[in-house]
């Protein structure tokens, strides 16, 4: 129904829209889809997001508008509806609330962003379907549908329920004088300019009767308004007859008229909303108070300061029969005579004014009713300058503490008889909780009794599943009935456990009922251990065998790792098999002839008369299958030193044998892969170091003969041949170059680099290098610029290595940065350091790539796209050269925007300066 609803409210717009119109002027549609939307399940609202698209675009269809057009219409719209109920709904599920300003704010902005999608998406519809124009579709369209979601959007929204019950007639009348006054405004005919008289009455609703109200006046004003101005009626019609605006101007007038009446009306009504349920809360906390305070079971005062010290202005009927007193008799009556204590209250109260107390909490007696004994709390309740309030808490304690009294005196009884017994003993009540514990019982657990006082036996002294055991042992502790026994865990402090043997014994009252039990408990911890140490040690150990055998080899004991490991029960072992049935019978009778004993038995324990014996033997499972095993074989003795038997115990070794040979052979071949790399990496360096010696001096007399040719050694040279002769020197000198780096490279690995160190002024070396740059500089129309301090900046080094340095880190830049571009080197000291760095806008380096590029032969993608020659050695020179020196060197480059080169060198010390210079 609510789909159809926005096809019927589409086609009646759009019939409506004023002529040579391409939007409607007023889309009730939008508003109706964007509470369908808020209305619906978060996850039904895509299925209605394209009912929209479906029934704005009938709308448009029927019409007679294009499919393209009334296509582009409906998708507009169900993103703008959906993009409004996103935003109110994307902090909390359900219905958005509408109870604050901050949730009419949010409804605002959801508004704008829904209108900024329709906006854009009916402008670029009519644009393109329709030849018309793009901003005047989209403001047109933005208004009506502003004006029409923050109508109608509301009533989808939740809002506190309105009670008219106490305005009787009133709502009627003001509906009615607003009906009439927005009629009489937009009337046919009418001249006056009377837009504001609707105003004032929509307001009185806002003050009077709430936001939903408001709401159902808006829809009506918005209706009474957009038909009376379509029927020529009201000022926006007046200026359309005499021809001051157009029909679509006047239609965006009035909706804006709505934009601006519902953006009065609105905040006004949530606002006083908001208020009322304010004090609504307000008044309920009050008569809660007032009621809470005259019917509380405890003596409620109500306190104020005077100059004397805090007086009663009020107090209920409890804390007057506390007092002893009528109410009326203690109203202004000072706090401090009535009670026997030495606290001042006084003072109390003004270190909680000042905030030094929250409260104040105390026992004492009454001074009119010495045998009284109370209860008293006090707190600030208001400590405002103009009036300091205090609230009093009141409670008759007297037989409390009567109680208390008794009940310590046989306390006291009861600890005397328990600290003189050597037995653990612990008292709990019917319930298991226990009251007390005597000093055994704390030496024996480690826990002081008011560690363990008042808390549950069980999960305290008595483990959780031992639960069910010692509750049948208290239910059965009964007078007549003997004297129940228990065995169980102690849990003792730090984890440990004891066993103790319990024993309970029965307290009753007067009535013969059973109160209290008395937990009697020996500890057997030891005599325990002694019997179960061996049958628990075998029996954990899962991944070891642990076999015993009485003296003539028979198998006595079997634990869960020896079934584990070779298949057998222990029934089927124990007392029937001879450990020899175990093993290998080949290997046994192999170890029997190389060592000289009887095969069986007397091998397998031969050698452990004194210590132990550890091999490895083969033994056999249940299912056939064989298991290497390490066993140590080793004599039993009794608590006497009497030889009893053997005990073998043995662990699966199968896997780790042959992980340790795969290991050793994995070693083995790795060694001999090492060698054979330290071999070819030997082999690699004197080769190049061979044809870079032998290379070198070939080239240079080429280049030398080459220089020759162009000076006319050889006869007149012409300009061709000149270009020609100047390549190959050029080619020449690279090849020079390269075989430079190679040779050094192999003087860094093979260890003979070596630098002429002395100190020197960094300046000098920048120098050097910017004139051996400048051949490289010449036809380049490149900003090459270098800034030096104008102090020396003296390190200890190589000058002509750290030439190189500089000289391959500015003719990179160079080289890299293509015509048009800025080259910059700038030397500066920092602290104890030299900082060059060398920057340029060039072709920069990926990211990806920049871990690389100090390695040897390597060259970045953006130089090998765009053919740029190099050797891919520089920059690993570079390194090794600045980390011989003690420095840093570091890059930091963007693809297509420039690189930076750092390069960081420890300044000579004055004394070390010093020193070099008398050297």
């Amino acid at each position: 129904m609510g789909l159809l609803g926005v096809y019927l409210l589409g086609v009646g717009a759009l019939a409506f829209a004023p002529e040579g119109s391409q939007v409607a002027v007023w889309w009730p549609a939008a508003g109706l889809s964007v509470a369908l939307l808020l209305l619906a399940p978060r996850r039904r609202r895509w299925v209605l997001a394209v009912g929209v698209v479906i029934s704005s675009g009938l709308a448009n269809y029927t019409i007679g508008r294009p499919v393209e057009a009334a296509l582009g219409f409906g998708l507009a719209n169900a993103a703008e509806a959906f993009v409004v109920a996103w935003w109110l709904t994307r902090e909390r599920a359900g219905h958005p609330p509408l109870r604050t300003l901050e949730d009419l704010w949010r409804l605002i902005t959801g508004t704008v962003l829904g209108n900024l999608v329709v906006g854009f998406g009916i402008g670029a519809t009519v644009w393109l379907t329709l030849d018309g124009s793009f901003p005047r579709a989209a403001v047109a369209v933005m208004a009506s549908h502003a004006a029409a979601i923050l109508i109608i959007a509301p009533l989808a929204m939740e809002v506190r329920t309105w009670n008219t019950g106490t305005y009787r007639y009133e709502p009627a009348l003001q509906a009615t004088l607003l009906i009439l006054s927005v009629g009489l405004v937009f009337s046919p005919g009418q001249v006056l300019s009377l837009t504001f008289l609707p105003l004032p009455l929509l307001l009185w609703a806002a003050l009077r009767f709430g936001l939903r109200p408001v709401s159902y006046e808006l829809i009506a004003i918005a209706v009474l308004t957009t038909s009376l101005t379509a029927a020529g009626g009201g000022p926006f019609a007046l200026s359309q007859r005499t021809g001051i605006t157009s029909a679509a101007t006047t239609a965006s007038l009035v909706q804006s008229f709505l934009i601006v009446t519902a953006l009065i009306a609105l905040p006004l009504a949530v606002a006083v909303d908001q208020r009322r349920n304010a004090m609504i809360r307000v008044s309920q906390s009050e008569e809660m108070f007032r009621k809470s305070f005259s019917e509380s079971f405890v003596g409620m005062l109500l306190l104020y300061t005077s100059a004397h010290g805090l007086r009663i202005r009020e107090l209920n009927q409890t804390a007057a029969d506390i007092l002893d007193g009528p109410a009326e008799s203690f109203e202004g009556e000072l706090l401090q005579p009535l009670l026997d204590t030495p606290t001042r209250y006084d003072d109390v109260a003004a270190q909680m004014v000042t905030g030094d107390l929250t409260g104040w909490r105390e026992e004492l007696w009454l001074s009119r009713n010495p045998g009284r004994r109370i209860g008293l709390a006090v707190s600030p309740l208001s400590t405002s300058v103009d009036e300091v309030m205090f609230s009093a808490q009141m409670i008759d304690i007297t037989e409390v503490y009567d109680a208390t009294s008794r009940l310590r005196t046989e306390k006291d009884f009861t600890a005397a008889i328990l600290s003189t017994a050597a037995a653990l003993i612990v008292v709990v009540d019917a319930g298991g909780a226990i009251v007390g514990v005597n000093p055994a019982a704390e030496k024996t657990s480690g826990y002081d009794e008011q560690d363990v006082i008042t808390k549950p036996l069980w999960g305290t002294l008595v483990p959780e599943s031992d639960e069910p055991l010692m509750r049948d042992l208290l239910d059965h502790t009964l007078p007549g009935r003997g004297t129940p026994r228990f065995e169980g865990d102690l849990l003792a402090a730090g984890g440990r456990r004891r066993r103790i043997a319990w024993s309970g014994a029965p307290l009753t009252d007067a009535a013969g009922r059973r109160t209290h039990v008395v937990l009697t408990g020996i500890d057997v911890t030891d005599e325990r251990n002694v019997r179960s140490m061996t049958k628990g040690l075998l029996d954990s150990a899962t991944g070891t065998a642990f076999i015993g055998l009485n003296r003539r080899g028979t198998i006595t004991v079997f634990n869960t790792g020896a079934q584990e490991l070779l298949g057998y029960t222990t029934d089927e072992v124990a007392g029937r098999l001879r450990i020899e049935s175990l093993h290998e019978p080949g290997e046994l009778a192999a170890v029997a002839a190389e060592e000289g004993t009887e095969p069986g038995f007397p091998t397998i324990v031969a050698g452990v008369e004194d210590e132990p014996r550890t091999r490895d033997w083969t033994y056999v499972r249940k299912d056939g299958s064989r298991v290497v095993c390490s066993v140590t074989v080793s004599r039993v003795r009794d608590a006497f030193g009497a030889h009893i038997g053997y005990l073998a115990v043995g662990r699966d070794v199968t896997e780790s044998r042959r992980s340790r040979r795969t290991l050793v052979e994995t070693l083995d071949k790795e060694r001999q892969a090492l060698e054979r790399l330290q071999d070819l990496d030997r082999a690699k360096s004197d080769f190049v170091s061979m044809v870079s010696h032998e290379l070198r001096t070939p080239i240079t007399s080429i280049v030398g003969y080459t220089e020759m040719l162009q000076d006319g050694a050889g006869g007149p040279v012409s300009l061709e041949q000149d270009r020609l002769l100047a390549a190959v020197r050029r080619n020449g000198e690279r090849l020079t170059a390269l075989i430079e780096d190679l040779l050094t490279l192999s003087r860094i690995e093979a260890g003979t680099f070596a630098l002429e160190r002395a100190p020197l002024d960094v300046r000098d070396v920048v120098g050097r290098a910017r004139e051996a740059l400048g051949p490289m500089l010449a036809g380049r129309d490149l900003d090459v610029t270098f800034d030096l301090p104008d102090v020396d900046v003296r390190v200890l080094g190589d000058h002509g290595q750290l030439e190189r340095v500089v000289t391959n880190l500015v003719g990179n830049a160079v080289k890299f940065t293509e015509n048009g571009g800025r080259v910059r080197c700038a030397l500066d000291r920092s602290g104890g350091t030299a900082e060059i760095e060398v920057s340029d806008t060039g072709i920069g380096i990926a990211e990806a790539e920049q871990d690389l590029l100090f390695s040897r032969f390597f060259r970045a993608s953006s130089a090998q796209e765009r053919a740029i020659q190099g050797t891919g050695l520089g920059l690993s020179i570079v390194q090794s050269i600045v980390h011989s020196h003690g420095g840093d060197v570091t890059i930091s480059s963007r693809l297509d925007e420039g690189t930076q080169v750092r390069v960081v060198l420890p300044l000579l010390a004055q004394p070390r300066l010093d020193a070099a210079a008398d050297g």
